[in-house]
């Protein structure tokens, strides 16, 4: 008869294959979520700035929003960790006309050195839904989709695990969506956390239910968005100070 141990042993290749599958998708995700951070607020550069950047080819990501001919939010990224805003859209020079509107951006990708990924966005509202927005809108040219993958994958492992350990799915649920972080801390902590390994096993805490779950997600919404904030803060003064005001 197989004992404990044998079954142990038997377990321990799956068991080491889902941990680094967990590891993999978590650090996919703290990477999107750190771009989609930076790519939000930050630090402005003049309009003559980003057409010089875009000349020298440098330019590898542009977010631009916008109705009619009228540019109201213009960012730009030299990389996926390096995001600048064009400064003075909204200033209009002796006849009236804003200095910068969507012909002349147009123009300037027409002439650019290397066409960089553009993404449009309406004045409106370009949501998920009660799904959270940043794993599916990771702002890096032709990978971005990896976040939302990994998302996904989260997902369904939330759904496919027959005793979470810290809430019940109905907990879960409501982190991943309210909650915005849900699928990193799913991934970091169940059905245990990942700095455990495959042997070690975690007492079981008194699970959430669904209804502590939705009250404790809106609490990681808001702690998320403080931190999201304070991120992108802590960038915008590290940038000003290495390359000046």
């Amino acid at each position: 008869m197989e004992t404990d141990q044998e079954r142990l042993v038997l377990r321990e290749p799956y068991a080491s294959i889902v941990l680094w599958g967990r590891v993999l998708l978590l650090v996919v995700l703290l990477w999107g979520g750190l771009v989609s951070v930076l790519s939000t607020s930050p630090p402005p550069r003049s309009v003559e700035e980003f057409q010089a950047a875009l000349r020298a080819g440098e330019v590898t990501y542009i977010i631009e929003r916008g109705s009619g001919p009228s540019l109201n939010d213009l960012r730009w990224s030299a990389g996926p960790l390096f995001w600048y805003r064009v400064d003075g859209l909204w200033h209009v020079d002796e006849q009236g006309v804003a200095v910068y509107e969507s012909a002349d951006l147009a123009k300037d990708l027409y002439a650019a050195k290397a066409r960089p990924f553009v993404r449009h966005e309406n004045n409106g509202n370009n949501s998920q839904g009660i799904f959270p927005d940043w794993p599916f809108q990771v702002p890096v040219a032709h990978v971005g989709w990896l976040a939302g993958g990994a998302y996904v994958l989260a997902f369904l492992g939330m759904l496919g695990t027959a005793r979470p350990r810290i809430g019940n799915r109905w907990a879960w649920f409501w982190l991943f969506t309210v909650g915005q972080v849900g699928a990193i801390l799913f991934l970091m902590l169940e059905p245990r956390p990942v700095w455990w390994g495959v042997h070690e096993e975690l007492p079981r805490s008194s699970q959430m239910g669904g209804r502590m779950g939705c009250l404790v997600s809106i609490g990681v919404a808001i702690v998320t968005g403080l931190a999201a904030f304070a991120i992108g803060e802590a960038v915008r003064l590290l940038v000003s100070v290495a390359t000046g005001p």
